[in-house]
């Protein structure tokens, strides 16, 4: 018999009956038809359910481990700080199409060549692939976790049966499959770009006519021609050559050819000299071919509005404001520092191909570069190329062996940089659809360049790829701070190493973190050994290097100053030195010879750095939260040796190694790479403590950040969360690591010797010496 039901009395009619009643083995019809009426709403609220929530997938932290079966693996585009769902149906239409299409259906043409070198294979993909939108999820895991989770699983049950629906197989693709192949044709080289006729004549000083011969008599006026930053007269990294020739691509594809653009040759006539080809930005006969296979690629490349903050909140890095940056990231912290030395590079590449060439700045704007430029950094895949590749040797008539050619492109990379025995080179390449790929630390497949074939091949990894699963790649070891700068976004699962500086007194200027792709200092003065000859040979330069040499001398003096601020705490010491009153001392030698070498390690940036193993290493992508937990976590072991011996460099009393001091500095002079080595218990304490102060130092830039995880996950601001915890984890580490090495070395001190109060074991805590008791230095520097 059903129970009268709670509150405001029995049912008062029969449909209310029936309701209430329905646990009955003997329910009405018209009981049923509501059963399945309600059936039917609940089933319509799920549905709509996963229309809302089908945008929500995050590749990067709270993607959920998608277990279905019968579903095929998927194509996921991956464009750097664009979530997908921020695209137009248009775009979206087009990049689903191209990644159907572009690659996997590629025949070799054979009306297409360019040289005898056979690179024109056919292109690939595994049947079992089919595009599909990944983008990211706006919900975090730690608000409403349970409700979110709940959502998780109904979108999962969902997506099993649409997916049912399309199947292309059940056993997703076995471990060593080839998933796509990427033939020569469609790839874009950097030597592709050096190689074109407009940037040879316009930035490299070359005659545009033959490929890698200068054609002027004059050095000096081939030389001027070349494209250099204006501060450090540093050529251009041939990658903003790759970015100024897919621009030149992609503004042939949309010009289509028309007849217009045949009748721009123009021939330039100096008085009294023979004619001269001059080949104009619109000139781009030399790629019809290329710019019409590879148009639907120029279509689907993020564009100035995708990257633009003010329209997508997952935005690039590096289209932010000086102030967005400074509000985001404490300043002059690593990931801050990073973001401001790629801008700095960009714009001033920018600068130096519009100072030498009007057409290029009448025809590119700096949003249009940036953006290009963005997407070489964060798309190219590197190239092992020697002179038999026939890679490099397509596209060019063969006449130079590759190792002249490339010493005749003067670029940050190539030209002058290369060694006389060099015959392998790092070139880099744009690579349509495989630069889509999302990119994890523990990748599904494995890419690599076929020097037979000169084609790029994707192989599943040691495990399989599950259908359901997207195709993931490595772009190779970047640790987060790195990889938000370059690439616009993080994983966020723990799966990446953290690098942080303790170069807390003074600015690195010269490997800024892009290596020699730009720098603050001429690369003519990295070499600190070799740096004197250079700034003595100074009036013999040319004008506009002569400035940029005797600017480097005045940065270089200005952080031989702040390298002081190193030598005021006279650890060791009971009193402080002041050099003011003990000139000609055994104590004031010490110092200089500690100056003298922090001026040589002051820019060597593997010496200032620590980088902390990931926090979770074992991390796989899209995988939940809850199974994520499960991955064992390993002891961090962190390499700061280098940190450490400049910390004993800093540390070092007269009286230590045997009283040999000063000989061990002066030695340590005449080598290249010295860095002291571990020598007595208390030099090891002290050198610890050292640490720890850098480390203190280093923590106290990031004083007032705020420890709640933003709401957006992807967004500028949630990143920007996401690394800043990491790096005051990282030296959160360090310090406890080395204060732990510093307390047990003290202990051992007190059991051995009774006596921690020893001068050899004073630490100056509080407020360091007067700067003015170690000025005098500079002088005899």
């Amino acid at each position: 018999m059903a129970k009268k039901s709670k509150g405001k009395g029995a049912p008062t009619n029969v449909a209310q009956k029936r309701m209430s009643s329905k646990s009955s083995s003997n329910s009405t019809s018209s009981s049923s038809f509501k059963w399945i009426n309600a059936v039917y709403i609940v089933g319509i609220f799920i549905i709509l359910l996963f229309i809302l929530l089908r945008d929500g997938d995050n590749n990067n932290v709270h993607d959920m481990k998608n277990s279905a079966h019968n579903k095929p693996v998927h194509h996921t585009p991956h464009i750097d700080g664009v979530a997908m769902k921020e695209l137009d149906i248009h775009r979206r239409n087009i990049t689903e199409e191209f990644l159907n299409s572009f690659v996997c259906n590629y025949k070799p043409n054979e009306s297409y060549t360019t040289s005898s070198t056979n690179v024109d294979i056919e292109g690939y993909c595994h049947p079992k692939l089919s595009a599909y939108h990944r983008t990211q999820q706006v919900s975090i895991s730690n608000l409403k976790e349970d409700r979110f989770w709940t959502l998780q699983k109904l979108q999962t049950k969902v997506l099993q049966y649409f997916n049912k629906q399309h199947a292309i197989g059940d056993d997703g693709i076995q471990a060593g499959e080839l998933v796509m192949r990427l033939p020569r044709t469609l790839q874009i080289w950097d030597l592709d770009a050096l190689r074109d006729e407009f940037i040879q004549q316009e930035f490299l000083g070359l005659d545009s006519r033959s490929s890698g011969s200068i054609e002027s008599t004059d050095a000096t006026a081939a030389k001027q021609s070349i494209a250099r930053h204006k501060d450090t007269q540093n050529p251009l990294d041939s990658g903003a050559y790759l970015a100024v020739y897919l621009i030149r691509l992609m503004h042939g594809a949309q010009a289509k050819f028309d007849d217009s653009s045949n009748n721009n040759e123009q021939r330039g006539k100096n008085e009294g000299e023979e004619c001269k080809l001059i080949i104009q930005w619109s000139d781009v006969d030399q790629h019809k071919q290329r710019i019409m296979m590879l148009a639907p690629y120029f279509d689907i490349l993020p564009t100035v509005a995708d990257r633009s903050s003010s329209t997508n909140p997952h935005s690039h890095p590096l289209f932010w404001s000086l102030s967005t940056i400074q509000s985001l990231f404490p300043r002059y912290t690593h990931t801050f520092d990073l973001i401001l030395h790629y801008q700095q590079m960009i714009k001033s590449e920018y600068e130096a191909l519009q100072l030498l060439s009007i057409e290029f700045g009448n025809n590119v704007e700096y949003l249009e570069y940036l953006n290009m430029r963005i997407n070489v950094l964060s798309r190219a895949f590197g190239v092992q190329a020697t002179s038999n590749d026939n890679g490099a040797k397509w596209s060019t008539s063969g006449e130079l062996l590759l190792s002249d050619e490339m010493r005749s492109y003067e670029t940050s990379n190539f030209g002058s940089s290369l060694n006389d025995d060099d015959d392998e080179f790092k070139l880099r390449s744009m690579c349509p659809l495989l630069d889509m790929y999302n990119s994890h630390p523990n990748p599904n497949v494995i890419w690599r360049y076929d020097s037979k074939t000169s084609a790029y091949t994707i192989h599943a990894s040691d495990s399989n790829v599950q259908p359901g699963q997207s195709i993931v790649v490595s772009y190779g070891k970047y640790t987060d701070g790195h990889l938000f700068s370059k690439f616009g976004y993080v994983n966020g699962d723990g799966s990446s190493s953290t690098e942080v500086s303790l170069a807390v007194f003074h600015r690195m200027i010269a490997d800024v973190g892009l290596d020699r792709q730009y720098s603050q200092l001429p690369f003519s003065v990295w070499n600190s050994t070799s740096r004197d000859e250079v700034f003595v040979a100074v009036d013999h330069a040319d004008k506009k290097m002569k400035k940029s040499l005797l600017s480097a001398k005045q940065v270089l003096n200005i952080q031989a100053k702040e390298l002081i601020r190193y030598l005021i705490f006279d650890d060791g010491y009971r009193g402080c030195i002041d050099l003011n009153i003990n000139q000609g001392s055994p104590d004031e030698e010490l110092k200089l010879l500690k100056l003298k070498h922090l001026i040589r390690l002051a820019n060597y940036r593997k010496a200032w750095t620590v980088i902390v193993p990931p926090e979770n290493p074992d991390a796989l992508p899209y995988q939940t939260l809850e199974s994520r937990s499960k991955n064992k976590k390993s002891a961090v072991g962190v390499n700061a040796n280098r940190i450490i011996s400049i910390c004993r460099l800093l540390s070092l009393r007269v009286d230590d190694i045997g009283g040999d001091t000063i000989a061990y500095l002066r030695e340590g002079l005449t080598t290249t790479d010295f860095l002291p080595d571990k020598h007595e218990d208390t030099l090891e304490y002290r050198s610890m403590m050292c640490v720890v102060r850098l480390c203190n130092v280093a923590l106290g830039r990031y004083n007032g950040h705020d420890n709640t995880e933003p709401n957006l996950v992807g967004s500028a601001e949630w990143n920007a969360w996401y690394v800043i915890t990491g790096e005051i984890r990282a030296l959160g580490i360090l310090l406890q690591t080395s204060a732990s090495e510093a307390n047990r070395l003290k202990h051992k001190y007190q059991t051995t010797k009774g006596n921690i109060n020893e001068e050899s074991m004073q630490m100056r805590d509080g407020a360091p010496c007067s700067l003015d008791y170690s000025l005098p230095l500079l002088e005899r520097v």
